[in-house]
């Protein structure tokens, strides 16, 4: 087991606004984790906030690591996945114990491989399976959490090649479990091109075979989507039993593909709930991030000049989105306009936490509208979870 022994922590406390009754307005009681980034990606580690009497109280900059990470939870624990230019490893935490590495993986085929295998998503089914997402293979690795050792912690695989597009990978990207079943986005990019129909793989979680979803005139068993290039997590919205999936679209300034779908978990049919429009008219931009409270309320990032030819990645702004009806407004906190953002996560209390460019988490009341606090992460935040 490889472990990582320089760190430098800051503890910095933030209070928490109050409404008229005194009463806090978010809670976390499981903790949050978050991935940081260095702004010239020169390095990366990960937060860890949780709220006391005081307020919200932010230990930065743990184990710092390479830039190219991303986290996973699952109940008490959250998980680091380095990908292909950190490590292509993941490392266990506690929320309770942060700074404590429980276990380091690799989630490589073979140690000298040329090809990396770039994981990009765990799925955490229970202590004893989850699933790895491997962005760089045809091949999921099942994998038990609870592994005291290396050769103990990868106990099966599904293969995922009859996805695979000209460049020989499906790329497979995030995951999600719902009613038993556990959903794989598959973006399909032959040679980086969104030239190929994304798909998102659905498996029976007891015995690790794919479902067929009954979409006719293709060769294999999965849903077939409408937008491309699905960037972020997949999010499972219990109350309305159904998957929401955003992408991001094609990489030319002059086409655009991407957009919010949503999969019903049920019956995998699908409807396409925000189209991010043509080369004319594409108000919201290139649409990189989601988070969803119901079928009536939904929050996305969209950015203006996200044409992957130039652009300088800096004019985001976050807008609230009625997935039933299709409804997009931009919202108002000054914030959350024309400026960098890099992505939304919803916490277990029906927060929007929004982890911006500035070394900052913004964390806003869904329901009053309102900023509620500001949070200092000493490297940009990035993917944020939630422990329980």
């Amino acid at each position: 087991m490889k472990l990582k022994i320089a760190y430098a922590l800051l503890l910095i406390p933030f209070l928490v606004a109050c409404n008229d009754k005194n009463e806090v307005l978010s809670s976390i009681p499981g903790g949050a984790a978050v991935a940081t980034i260095a702004s010239d990606y020169s390095s990366g580690s990960h937060a860890v906030i949780s709220d006391t009497n005081l307020g919200f109280e932010s230990l930065n900059n743990i184990l710092p690591t390479g830039s190219d990470i991303t986290l996973a939870a699952g109940g008490k624990y959250f998980y680091r996945i380095e990908k292909a230019y950190a490590g292509n490893n993941i490392t266990k935490f506690s929320f309770a114990d942060p700074q404590t590495v429980i276990w380091q993986y690799s989630v490589k085929d073979d140690p000298q491989e040329a090809v990396a295998s770039n994981p990009t998503d765990m799925v955490v089914l229970n202590d004893q399976k989850a699933y790895v997402i491997r962005y760089g293979k045809p091949v999921v690795w099942i994998v038990n959490p609870s592994a005291t050792t290396e050769q103990d912690f990868k106990i099966g695989e599904i293969d995922l090649s009859s996805y695979s597009d000209s460049d020989g990978v499906p790329e497979m990207y995030s995951g999600v479990i719902a009613d038993g079943k556990l959903f794989i986005t598959i973006q399909r990019l032959a040679y980086y091109s969104p030239s190929e129909i994304a798909y998102v793989a659905v498996f029976d979680t007891a015995t690790d075979t794919e479902i067929e979803t009954n979409y006719l005139g293709d060769l294999v068993k999965g849903i077939p989507l409408e937008i491309r290039n699905m960037n972020n997590d997949m999010v499972f919205v219990q109350s309305d039993n159904a998957i929401y999936v955003q992408g991001v679209g094609s990489f030319s300034s002059t086409v655009y593909t991407g957009g919010i779908e949503r999969i019903d978990v049920s019956d995998f049919s699908t409807n396409l709930v925000l189209d991010d429009g043509d080369e004319a008219a594409h108000p919201n931009g290139r649409i990189t991030s989601l988070a969803v409270v119901s079928a009536t309320e939904a929050y996305f990032l969209g950015c203006a000049d996200c044409d992957f030819g130039g652009g300088s990645f800096s004019d985001y702004s976050l807008y609230q989105l009625n997935p039933t009806t299709g409804n997009v407004v931009l919202v108002s906190i000054t914030e959350f306009q024309n400026t960098s953002l890099n992505d939304l996560a919803l916490s277990p209390a029906g927060d929007l936490w929004v982890s911006a460019g500035d070394a900052t988490l913004h964390i806003m009341d869904t329901v009053s509208g309102s900023l509620i606090t500001s949070i200092y992460t000493q490297l940009n935040p990035a993917q944020v979870v939630f422990g329980e």
